[in-house]
């Protein structure tokens, strides 16, 4: 069987509208548009999923794949670190949050063996490199996010963009489709 592979691209939390902050509407809608996102890929016949691993939305999107694992066998979460000692200078909550995911994914890829300026970057290109599909949250494009996006694009990838840069009109309109 052919695996149809996802990757995911987004923003740390303190840049995504409400910041991160698990109290806001902002917040709580974002994670429900990844959520419906990756459903709808799994009704589509995705069955692994990449997440980079870093703050925010690569988080994200891993803990909602390893809670929709549950009710979806035989779909496969595959963390992508950029070096090996990522997650070491998080804070603690997402220090243990990143632990969680990577205990629980079904395999774990390294990047690059240590800390170097491009490593995020290695790192991207290889989760578009073996995906299908690039999911991405962004807000600004002058951003590892964006380059992503861009790399993706020029390799013809599919992509499923949101552009969070007008939050507020994202939320009504997504409030009048349902």
């Amino acid at each position: 069987m052919i695996n149809k592979t996802v990757c995911f691209s987004g923003h740390r939390p303190e840049k995504l509208p409400g910041k991160g902050d698990e109290n806001r509407e902002e917040t709580a809608f974002i994670k429900k548009l990844l959520a419906d996102k990756i459903s709808q890929c799994i009704r589509n016949g995705y069955t692994r999923f990449f997440s980079g691993t870093a703050r925010g939305i690569d988080l994200w999107a891993a803990e909602e794949v390893i809670r929709m694992r549950e009710s979806s066998p035989g779909i496969t979460l595959v963390c992508v670190k950029p070096f090996e000692n990522q997650g070491i200078d998080f804070p603690a909550e997402d220090r243990q949050l990143y632990e969680k995911i990577i205990s629980l994914a079904d395999s774990v890829v390294c990047t690059s063996a240590q800390y170097k300026k491009n490593c995020y970057s290695i790192r991207n290109r290889y989760m578009v490199d073996n995906s299908d599909l690039l999911i991405a949250f962004v807000k600004s494009y002058r951003s590892g996010t964006g380059q992503t996006i861009n790399y993706a694009g020029k390799l013809g990838k599919k992509t499923d963009i949101t552009d969070l840069s007008d939050m507020e009109f994202i939320m009504k309109y997504e409030q009048l489709s349902f």
